[in-house]
């Protein structure tokens, strides 16, 4: 918040100092909310607490039936919401079961199958594509695994003392050399 100096009587003749303590002095006015168009929580509640009254003042002036009428109402709607939430449940725990079924790990198959029911294809596009980096590390990573090493050489495999047997010199030296494990060179 800047302050206008032009509100401050006299203060382009002043000196630094004097300007100093006339902006130490300054009041700021913080103008308040502006709150038109809300509602008070204190009328709210009590405007809630009237209506529940209310409400059930008139299910104690109904007659037997009106009264029977409006109770099944009542229970035929808390019925209908109930059976919206279990089928929406329903629907998002058989997406979930078909991510597991494709190797999605279980938090981000939740995750995808709630967005999903919802609606939200950004997440679902968003969580495949966790899921396909994912997959391609685990693939890579397996297959690396599975690969063992070559042997050295013609493909036998020498132990020491085969190397020692050897009698020509410079063939004993290519073997020590391709076999350093053995010797404890490193």
């Amino acid at each position: 918040m800047q302050i206008d100096t032009s509100t401050i009587e006299g203060y382009a003749d002043m000196t630094p100092e004097q300007k100093l303590a006339s902006l130490e002095g300054y009041d700021f006015e913080i103008p308040k909310p502006d709150y038109t168009g809300y509602i008070k929580k204190e009328t709210f509640d009590k405007t809630a607490s009237e209506l529940a009254k209310l409400k059930k003042e008139a299910l104690d002036r109904m007659d037997e039936d009106a009264r029977a009428k409006a109770l099944a109402e009542q229970e035929l709607q808390a019925l209908k919401e109930r059976n919206a939430e279990l089928e929406r449940t329903s629907q998002i725990a058989g997406f979930k079961a078909k991510y597991l079924a494709q190797g999605f790990d279980d938090e981000l198959a939740e995750s995808t199958a709630k967005a999903l029911a919802e609606g939200d294809t950004d997440t679902v596009f968003a969580n495949t594509q966790k899921f396909i980096e994912n997959h391609d590390k685990q693939v890579k990573a397996s297959m690396l695994g599975g690969t063992k090493t070559p042997p050295a050489g013609n493909g036998q495999t020498l132990t020491k003392a085969d190397i020692m047997k050897i009698k020509d010199t410079e063939e004993r030296q290519k073997a020590i050399a391709a076999n350093p494990q053995l010797f404890g060179i490193s």
